[in-house]
């Protein structure tokens, strides 16, 4: 029997659950184009509800048949359970961080979402699971006005060529809003992820692409919580990035790479987040440019902040009112070498930097470099606080607190406050901080939010 389903403006429509029956597009086809076993959905600006009574891998394929079908005006409302996805290989045609990024890399994915004003909407994160068993978790490619809410994304699986950019999320060519969502515990294969050293990140963000991440928290994934690449920009705001094992170079487990990490020239608004139990905190690397205030960066294996050229670019940063706290090597890292040029300010989201290379101004810095494995400063950074490798002639450091941090070796003593004086003078910190849901909890906020 065909079954073809057209719903006008905003009208909810409910799709059958069954799995003999394919979903297909079928734009610019007639009725009379449906096989006997088709599913067709034709939708605009209208609802289709997807799960419920079906295996989880019935749940999947469903979701996936619909998500093929759909490229304009469609909200997919998920309803509770778990979505249990079979991996599609395909080719990437670009290498999100090569140096040459126009090389093939062979790579699989859960779900491939395509179009305009495509929204993915779960009940809520705890409830609606979506396991993708791929490298790509799910894929927005192409995608204008896209949305993914109140979902977990989990069970990544890592592909064998090292070049594919693999996250629950990757997000290219698109514009795409990620908002209460859960990625975690996309780790891989332990083997697979020893023989190419990267793992899973939590979300990719690729060339030509605009992404909003906002209240959502990626758990235990084995590479960078959010990966920035050439062309992407990001507003990054009141997010967790927990690496929960705090795994670090050939141990496989959540936590390996960077929290958050700008790369190449992307672009990004790093505001109220929580970086813990990570190997490295948030780096903006490059010719990359970044608002980073008023996060915290708390019990991770070496640097805290880095800002670093490779001797190869000019970043730009305005690293500003940030927390610190319980790190294995220096707090934070300047070192743009060989000088950063007083290019234009990059304006990330319309938000202009003051000037061509940035500022470190009004941050707190406590406990750092407590990993005497790393007092002879490789591979990471000089154990200080506040390592000045190389310092844009540009960029600005002034008003800094610093609270018990160690200083091994030569130089200068570091000027640090007492402890109830720097918890004096912290307090308007500490409460900039607690307005986010993300740092609120946070070690630092409560060992000096007293």
């Amino acid at each position: 029997m065909n079954r073809h389903f057209r719903a006008g403006a905003h009208a909810p429509l409910l799709l059958a659950a069954t799995l003999g029956l394919a979903a297909c597009a079928g734009r610019g086809a007639g009725p009379e184009s449906a096989r006997p076993d088709t599913i067709r959905v034709d939708v605009t600006d209208t609802t289709v509800q997807v799960g419920g009574g079906m295996t989880p891998e019935m749940m999947g394929q469903l979701l996936r048949r619909v998500t093929d079908a759909i490229d304009e005006g469609a909200q997919i409302r998920l309803l509770p359970g778990r979505y249990v996805l079979a991996p599609v290989a395909f080719t990437d045609s670009a290498c999100g961080n090569c140096e040459d990024p126009s090389e093939d890399v062979p790579a699989t994915y859960g779900l491939r979402i395509s179009g305009t004003r495509v929204r993915l909407i779960g009940d809520h994160a705890d409830s609606v699971v979506i396991e993708t068993n791929a490298g790509y978790g799910i894929l927005f490619e192409d995608c204008r006005d896209c949305e993914l809410v109140g979902v977990t994304i989990t069970g990544g699986v890592r592909d064998p060529d090292g070049r594919a950019t693999d996250a629950a999320v990757v997000v290219r060519n698109s514009d795409v809003v990620l908002r209460d969502c859960v990625l975690a515990d996309n780790i891989g294969d332990s083997a697979v992820v020893r023989s190419v050293t990267v793992g899973i990140a939590g979300i990719a963000g690729r060339e030509n692409s605009l992404v909003d991440v906002e209240r959502c928290r990626i758990l235990r994934n084995s590479w960078d919580g959010i990966a920035l690449y050439r062309g992407a920009r990001a507003r990054i705001h009141d997010n967790v990035i927990d690496g929960v094992d705090r795994a670090r170079g050939q141990e496989i487990g959540g936590g390996r790479g960077v929290g958050i990490g700008l790369t190449w020239d992307a672009q990004a608004d790093i505001v109220g987040n929580l970086v813990t139990r990570y190997w490295k905190g948030i780096g903006v690397f490059v010719d990359a440019s970044a608002n980073v205030r008023e996060n915290v960066v708390e019990d991770v294996l070496t640097w805290g902040i880095a800002f670093w050229s490779a001797a190869r670019g000019a970043p730009t940063a305005r690293i500003d009112d940030n927390a610190v706290y319980l790190t294995g090597a220096c707090g934070v890292m300047i070192a743009a070498d060989p000088p950063a040029e007083d290019t234009a300010a990059v304006r990330p989201l319309g938000e202009p930097l003051s000037r061509a290379g940035g500022s470190f101004t009004g941050n707190a810095i406590a406990r750092a470099a407590r990993d005497e494995r790393y007092d002879s400063g490789e591979p990471y950074c000089t154990q200080r606080a506040l390592a000045l490798e190389h310092v844009p002639p540009a960029f600005v450091i002034r008003e800094n607190l610093f609270f018990d941090n160690r200083q091994p070796g030569e130089g200068p003593p570091l000027q640090q406050l007492e402890r109830g004086a720097f918890e004096d003078a912290v307090g308007p910190l500490v409460e900039r901080l607690r307005a986010w849901d993300a740092t609120r909890g946070s070690r630092f906020v409560e060992e000096f939010g007293e």
